[in-house]
């Protein structure tokens, strides 16, 4: 026994030194800059409050009000869309439910700007609406408000909720609806004991959503902009952006941000204390899907298809339209001749193929280490993963701009040239940078199934006499298998088109996907542009479907039907 827990002791403290190199140091440099700019030559004050006053005054208030009453509810939105979207392609014979899980990841691969641009072309002033006479202004204020704000940031929730509901539900066994059929529950009987189950996952999609929609830039730059409403992150960049930038500003408000995840993970903390969710053993049965009635089916794929419809027919609509304007402005004739660029001018399609490199190493490494974290995070709370636990959490609502300026003030300090650590703007500090960020959303999407393992599942490996690592690959990863490909697929997804972080640390020389879209798009080669951004989505896709069905032939049968479910 004592053996066996030497790793684990061992283990903590470095997976704390990588999370202090990766996570902590950039971030603490940006904030501690909020009350001592000197420090980093931004201002004559060792010690002043003054930024941090600043940020609870006027607009910057306003701000950040803002987006805590917007990404609340975004998330709850979330969460009520997702978990019965997730119910129904995991437990019944819902028709094209096969079809959901691409569904959700196609609308993880846009960026969050796309589909705000999408519903601007479509309600705004002399827009689509209005040329095919549909002359509804209250359409127009409603969208190009809060109200628009908030359903596109609900809508951007759907797919972690989902995901983390999804990943869940797959280790949720048979037995517990038995159980409670047999003591003569009705069927929403069962399922109200089956939720309280389901609560880790339920908490994470929350936080998850909460946290992404704060942090999110996307919406904040384009519609809620030019709605007049103006959320956290923009009002951060805004205070980068401006000559002269304000640093110090744009970190007192990072304060305040990362201050705000406490009221989801309190209400995580005390939700989830002193209850125990491993539920999934070697005993677990497959769940049996529910046979929907023909008015059931058709109900449900209905509202499926609506849903789908509004999350992607918008945002597809707005981009393959841009990408073929020949003449985007003064023109309306459509062409391929943006598309005949990508592959006869030199420097467009380099950028593509280097984020993919970027997104392969960040997801591989990411999933490794967010599998880490969960494990330690699933465990019995203590003060050291409590404090991991606000670290990963806080560290996502750390918008990506400031996460960048952190990296920047962090590894452009005298003392790393000291100590020869010259990275920055290198190509190994930007994909450090991807790793950092994506390893917060990771570790919460795998922890609902994560805290589903047993002990005994590998204490039965090891009675066989297997090794520590024989019996972690044979009992404990094809258990696991299925969330950790989802994992890593969100993350390459959301590294593909990541645009802060990749604003401010690619290497010169060599830009990433979307920092050569967004080239093109501020530059007026609007067209060429979005025919990227076309491309870019469909090459994404295409590698989440070639990975899943990769799974699907080539992993065991075992692995593939852990999970997995019958027809009832």
């Amino acid at each position: 026994m004592r053996a066996a827990l030497r790793p684990a002791r061992f283990g903590l403290p470095v997976f704390w030194l990588i999370l202090c190199l990766i996570i902590l140091l950039p971030c603490l440099a940006f904030l501690v800059l909020c009350v001592s700019p000197r420090l980093f030559d931004q201002g004559p004050q060792w010690f002043t409050l003054t930024y941090l006053q600043q940020s609870l005054t006027g607009s910057t208030a306003v701000a950040i009000v803002n987006s805590l009453w917007v990404c609340a509810t975004a998330a709850v939105i979330g969460l009520g869309i997702g978990f019965p979207i997730a119910w129904l392609a995991a437990r019944t014979t819902m028709p094209g439910r096969r079809w959901v899980s691409g569904g959700m990841w196609l609308a993880l691969l846009l960026p969050s700007w796309l589909p705000a641009t999408g519903w601007e072309r479509l309600v705004q002033q002399d827009g689509v609406m209005y040329r095919m006479g549909l002359d509804w202004p209250w359409v127009t204020s409603a969208i190009m408000g809060p109200f628009g704000v908030v359903l596109l940031l609900g809508l951007r929730c759907v797919p972690f909720s989902y995901l983390a509901i999804s990943a869940a539900l797959g280790g949720l066994g048979q037995e517990f609806e038995d159980a409670a059929r047999v003591h003569g529950a009705s069927r929403w009987g069962a399922l109200r004991l089956i939720i309280p189950i389901l609560a880790p996952a339920i908490m994470s999609a929350l936080a998850i959503g909460f946290a992404e929609s704060i942090s999110d830039f996307g919406v904040a730059a384009t519609l809620a902009y030019n709605s007049n409403f103006t959320l956290a992150t923009y009002a951060l960049y805004a205070a980068i952006g401006n000559f002269p930038p304000s640093f110090p500003l744009a970190a007192g408000m990072s304060w305040l941000l990362v201050l705000s995840v406490s009221v989801p993970l309190f209400l995580q903390a005390r939700a989830l204390r002193g209850r125990s969710y491993q539920i999934l053993s070697g005993r677990t049965r497959q769940a049996v899907r529910r046979r929907l009635s023909p008015r059931e089916a058709i109900g449900a794929t209905t509202l499926l298809v609506l849903f789908f419809l509004v999350l992607l027919g918008i945002p597809a609509f707005g981009a393959v339209s841009g990408s073929l304007l020949g003449d985007y402005g003064s023109s309306f004739s459509l062409t391929f001749s943006n598309y005949t660029a990508l592959f006869q001018q030199s420097g467009l399609l380099g950028p593509l193929e280097r984020s993919m490199v970027y997104g392969v190493i960040t997801a591989t490494v990411t999933v490794f280490l967010g599998f880490i974290a969960a494990r330690l995070l699933s465990q019995r709370r203590t003060a050291a993963t409590g404090a991991m636990d606000y670290l990963l959490l806080a560290s996502v609502a750390l918008p990506g701009v400031v996460f960048g300026a952190g990296y920047i003030f962090a590894f452009n300090l005298p003392i790393m040239s000291k100590l020869h650590i010259d990275l920055y703007q290198t190509v190994q500090l930007l994909v450090i940078a991807y790793i950092a960020s994506s390893l917060p959303t990771n570790a919460r999407v795998l922890v609902g199934s994560v805290s589903q393992l047993q002990a005994s599942l590998r204490d039965a490996a090891r009675t066989h006499g297997a090794g520590a690592v024989v019996a972690w690959a044979r009992a404990v990863l094809p258990v696991v298998s299925r969330p950790l490909v989802m994992a890593w697929l969100y993350t390459f997804c959301g590294v593909f088109l990541e645009l802060p972080l990749s604003q401010l640390l690619y290497a010169p020389g060599s830009p990433p996907a979307a920092i050569s879209i967004e080239d093109n798009l501020s530059n007026y080669h609007y067209g060429v542009g979005m025919a990227q951004a076309v491309l870019a989505s469909l090459i994404a896709f295409a590698v989440v479907g070639i990975v899943l069905g990769a799974y699907r032939l080539f992993a065991p049968a075992g692995w593939r039907r852990i999970g997995g479910t019958v027809r009832g």
